[in-house]
């Protein structure tokens, strides 16, 4: 009876302070988190509100390993402080009668932000480029008002004034397959959800292409500028923004372009030394397609590093814990303050550098993929020395 009481009064502490340090945390990074996305895209706070459920996710990936640590610093420290794990001992029970449920709690936590890191890389990227895709005419003319012009990769324009919904005297050039150029005395722009475009109706304007030129003398004549579509994003998509469940089929697929580059590559050079072809040999062709393998090969590289990045960003919750509950055992204060800041200092300066060397040495090719988890290999060992020690006092 006596241990299920113990287990349920630590689970409830920790519960408690990891929800409402979680809550204030993921508050802050939302808020960080829209500012910058209005900054980044230049929208107002209309469309800042239907980018928060993509940015949950978000910030809970990152709070949750912080809150985490931050709650087994809390309430171990706390029960040290008060002889709470004194009287346990007392008693003849063991400290690992409170520590293992802070470390099941953690493991549980771990396994969530594992399906929060897949949520918030996929999920939550494509839903921001789906809502600023739909928003694209109201960034226009947010942009427009502000600086008198935009550009991206498909299109700019560049105007002499924003009049409401009215363009007066806007420049539009369209860089599609062959660049047009539009000008006229005034114009609007609206999107077409149906189509993924902009339409541009403008009165009394030119419109130049690479192939002709003509004079637009009616009013309402208009064009379409074209958009990605949410389909062409995620065709496009990095390896990093693909769910966790694409990754296999998407990493077979890509050997099978590899050895087809590298097959091709095989053949030229074999047919170009056959028929003593030495100048082909050093054409820019081939410079070409080792850039082709060479990407190719990176490409590869990034897709098997994803799904342990993945795991490995999710157990950091684990691996903090590890060490943050022998560490406000050992230093038996309440003072959170102090407690997080022992534990959290050695994280920064051990975990971070190593997860991050390991991360581009994996992208990069020059490490096993499996190099991601050296951060919370090392934090793990560092913990568990700190535990059994504090576990034999």
């Amino acid at each position: 009876m006596i241990p299920k009481l113990i287990t349920r009064y630590v689970v409830w502490e920790l519960l408690k302070v990891f929800i409402v340090s979680s809550s204030a945390f993921v508050l802050l990074m939302l808020l960080v988190g829209l500012a910058q996305k209005a900054r980044e895209y230049g929208i107002g706070p209309d469309i800042v509100m239907q980018l928060i459920p993509f940015l949950v996710p978000e910030a809970l990936m990152f709070a949750i390993p912080a809150t985490s640590l931050f709650s087994v610093c809390v309430v171990f420290g706390r029960m040290a402080a008060d002889n709470e794990v004194t009287a346990l001992e007392s008693l003849g029970l063991s400290k690992s009668m409170v520590v293992m449920p802070a470390l099941l709690m953690a493991f549980g936590l771990s396994l969530g932000a594992v399906w929060l890191n897949d949520v918030a890389y996929a999920w939550s990227h494509f839903g921001i480029e789906r809502v600023v895709l739909q928003s694209t005419d109201r960034i226009v003319y947010s942009v427009l008002q502000q600086e008198g012009s935009f550009k991206n990769d498909q299109f700019s324009i560049e105007v002499g004034q924003v009049d409401g919904r009215t363009l007066i005297q806007p420049i539009v050039t369209v860089n599609s397959g062959a660049n047009i150029r539009v000008a006229a005395a005034s114009g609007s722009l609206t999107y077409d959800p149906d189509t993924h475009s902009l339409q541009f109706r403008m009165d009394h304007g030119s419109i130049d292409s690479d192939s002709n030129f003509r004079l637009v003398d009616g009013e309402h004549s208009s064009i379409d500028i074209p958009l990605r579509s949410p389909d062409d994003l995620a065709k496009d998509s990095s390896p990093s923004h693909l769910y966790l469940s694409q990754i296999t089929g998407a990493v077979v697929a890509q050997q099978r372009k590899l050895e087809s580059l590298e097959s091709q590559l095989t053949l030229e050079a074999t047919a170009q030394w056959m028929t003593g072809d030495i100048v082909g040999l050093s054409h820019e062709g081939w410079a070409a397609l080792n850039r082709k393998l060479d990407d190719a090969r990176y490409r590869l590289a990034r897709l098997k590093v994803v799904p342990h990045r993945r795991w490995a960003n999710g157990f950091s919750c684990l691996a903090f814990a590890i060490i943050g509950v022998p560490v406000a055992l050992r230093l038996r204060t309440g003072n959170y303050a102090t407690t997080f800041g022992a534990c959290f200092v050695p994280i920064l300066l051990l975990y971070y550098p190593l997860f991050m060397f390991g991360l581009n040495g994996a992208k990069m090719g020059t490490l096993p993929a499996w190099s991601v988890w050296l951060g919370n290999v090392a934090c793990a060992l560092v913990g568990v020395l700190l535990l059994r020690h504090e576990l034999r006092k």
